[in-house]
């Protein structure tokens, strides 16, 4: 499991909230880090960060290992039981403890907002909880859901609520997100403002964050209930006003150098109990890939030696005897350089804009919307989007901007100067061709960034189609298909339904 510390956040009005990697025995029913002066102003704030704990940490750690970005250090042991592909029950504790302690923030915020006839705020509460559950049903299967939350006595005093399928949670978030936009589409002068770190209260990033959401959501069930997936993005795209995410709309939120707004990753590596040590490096698997496509990402999303050159090793393959500084290791960019004081500025990704235009490139090549545009241009869009994400950690470290790194990355004219095979978009192939192209660009762009979510597609899909397993897995030819569910909820949740190994795929897994 992660180590024991607290992030200490201080948000408006004083509050001060404990938002912990590994916080034991979180009722999941209530939230006692919650003041009972909380306002709307604080509890969106502190809410969001908990995602951040555990979307940075423990999914990102997990997500980029076992989807091939990141591998553990030979000089060190921390994460050996997850690239052995055998976690202890409670290696992801603090991602469930985390997630659920944002859910109650949010929950208390709708409460709180419904009083107060704010609208936007009770919008953004049903939007971010429809996100975080997702978060939970992708990560661990069946969770609590409709019983969540409730455990005062005034709201039915449930203190062991049932879990819910994951089709039925999916089903329950999507109607938040319908919700949440008929509420932001009404006026409300009282809206969020700085408080909300993500987008500062604009109403408009935050109606395309809850379409390209649900734009997500549906393409999860692309191969469960590939029916279902195509009715309700057909109607989605009915929607009048529909947008989704694009350049300079990424859902984030940013840090700094103070002791109470670092990075989380880079807070986790740089506490007392961990010291600095540099447990992540670069996986070959990712790197190799990265450098036979000629693709200047590789220099952004780890660092390189002195000879200029970005080197990884096999994935899992900790026993090997290697010296420091003769590979890479995750950049101060994605906050995953330990040594690196700018790993504290490094964002968090919920949403990004490279993600919002793969979506969209998929749902044209699977011919389930009629707009216009082409699947061969959206993927394009994609790949100049993860490209901009990162403009000036472009210029600082290789000397070209985004898009002129974008150009010469897709230059595949013959001149010798950039295009690799995974530019080489087939728009005249087959769907399968198509989706292989879409899907392994995502995973390129969610290098560092998007670990949890790239490791999520690839369950759905099977793509990239080249992973290399762990040179030390405990369980052979399979891989891991889901989160363990912590000891909190086996021994003290009446309700729980039993214990699922770690091999055992979440309910939209069915390749």
């Amino acid at each position: 499991m992660s180590i024991n510390k607290k992030i200490i956040i201080t948000v408006a009005a004083g509050l001060v909230l404990g938002v912990s990697s590994c916080r034991k025995f979180l009722d999941v029913n209530s939230n006692p880090n919650v003041a009972q002066t909380a306002t709307v102003q604080t509890l969106l704030p502190a809410g969001q960060l908990y995602i951040t704990s555990s979307l940075g940490v423990d999914l990102q750690i997990a997500g980029s290992m076992w989807t091939g970005f990141w591998t553990q250090s030979p000089n060190s042991s921390q994460y050996r039981s997850l690239e052995q592909y055998a976690p202890g029950q409670d290696q992801f504790i603090n991602g469930w403890e985390n997630l659920y302690a944002a859910n109650e923030n949010f929950y208390q915020m709708y409460k709180l907002a419904d009083s107060q006839k704010k609208k936007h705020y009770k919008a953004l509460s049903l939007m971010l909880r429809a996100y975080t559950f997702q978060l939970l049903a992708d990560g661990w299967g069946d969770v609590p859901f409709n019983q969540a939350l409730k455990g005062q006595p005034s709201e039915g005093g449930i203190l062991n609520p049932k879990y819910d399928s994951q089709a039925v949670v999916y089903t329950g978030i999507m109607a938040y997100i319908d919700s949440a936009e008929a509420l932001l589409a009404q006026t409300d002068a009282a809206g969020p403002g700085s408080d909300d770190l993500i987008y500062g209260g604009d109403v408009t990033k935050w109606q395309k964050f809850g379409y390209t959401l649900k734009l997500r959501m549906l393409l999860r069930l692309s191969e469960r209930a590939p029916l279902v997936a195509q009715a309700g993005l057909a109607a989605l795209y009915a929607t009048p006003g529909v947008q989704f995410i694009g350049i300079g709309d990424d859902a984030k939120i940013n840090f700094g150098y103070s002791s109470t707004n670092k990075n989380p990753l880079y807070a986790e590596m740089t506490s007392t109990q961990l010291g600095s040590t540099q447990n992540l490096v670069a996986s070959s698997t990712a790197v190799d890939s990265f450098n036979s496509n000629f693709d200047d990402r590789a220099y952004i999303f780890y660092t390189y030696l002195s000879n200029g050159s970005v080197v990884g090793i096999p994935q899992g393959d900790y026993n090997m005897i290697i010296s420091g500084g003769t590979y890479s290791i995750p950049s101060e960019y994605v906050g995953g350089n330990a040594q690196a004081a700018n790993s504290t500025k490094a964002p968090v990704y919920l949403l990004s804009s490279s993600e919002s235009y793969f979506l969209q490139a998929e749902v044209e090549a699977r011919g389930w919307a009629v707009t216009g545009n082409s699947d061969a241009a959206l993927f394009y869009q994609g790949i100049n989007a993860s490209f901009n994400q990162y403009n000036d950690a472009m210029v600082a470290v290789n000397g070209y901007t985004a898009d002129s790194s974008y150009n010469r990355y897709i230059d595949a004219a013959g001149t010798g100067t950039g295009g690799g095979y995974w530019t080489l978009y087939p728009a005249g192939g087959t769907q399968a061709q198509k989706l292989r192209y879409i899907i392994t660009q995502k995973w390129f762009a969610m290098c560092g960034n998007q670990g949890f979510e790239a490791w999520t597609e690839y369950r759905r899909t099977g793509y990239p189609d080249f992973f290399v397993r762990s040179a030390n897995s405990l369980i052979g030819t399979q891989e891991p298909a889901r989160l363990l569910y912590p000891t909190s909820e086996s021994t003290r949740n009446s309700a729980f339904p039993g214990l699922q190994p770690i091999t055992a795929k979440t309910w939209w897994d069915i390749f």
